[in-house]
């Protein structure tokens, strides 16, 4: 057998143990996280949860097999759910504490260009740190500045991105 059918056989018993040893689920979208960050929520999870993530086209297969050979057709629900950069987080504990762990290590990423917004961006009044020569890259963005003691000032709160928009 080759390696790659060796790591989904292991997959696939992992994820029909986790569904069968767990009573809940949660299901988390993980756009623009970091590994790191991902390994500190599975340190901040450990004894209480685990995190299962993998090839969605593997997950689905294994979840038709499980409603239609095991007839656990509870699991026809997480069928649609499993789009895009997802993971489960199986437990046995409670669903707000698992979640507020989760949300403990969220943090703040850096916009990158051609990626959607998950929130609304504003650019706060003040000091850019930019000497007055550069001006003309905010007057073509038609941000409002000021020359403060040889620097360019942000006047007011701009409204950059709207939320869900590249």
């Amino acid at each position: 057998m080759s390696e790659r059918r060796i790591r989904k056989e292991k997959f696939v018993g992992k994820l029909k143990e986790a569904i069968a040893e767990y009573k809940n689920v949660l299901i988390v979208g993980v756009d623009n996280v970091g590994s790191n960050q991902m390994q500190k929520v599975r340190v901040a999870l450990r004894g209480k949860a685990i995190v299962v993530m993998g090839k969605n086209t593997l997950i689905r297969k294994i979840l038709r097999d499980m409603i239609e050979g095991e007839k656990l057709t509870k699991l026809e629900a997480l069928l649609p759910l499993v789009v895009g950069n997802m993971g489960f987080v199986f437990t046995n504990h409670s669903l707000p504490e698992v979640r507020k762990i989760i949300l403990d290590n969220k943090v703040p990423a850096a916009a990158k260009s051609g990626t959607f917004a998950p929130a609304d961006v504003y650019i706060p009044p003040g000091p850019t740190g930019l000497d007055p020569g550069q001006t003309n890259f905010f007057q073509a963005l038609n941000i409002a500045t000021k020359i403060v003691k040889g620097a360019i000032e942000i006047v007011s709160e701009v409204h950059l991105i709207k939320k869900a928009r590249k």
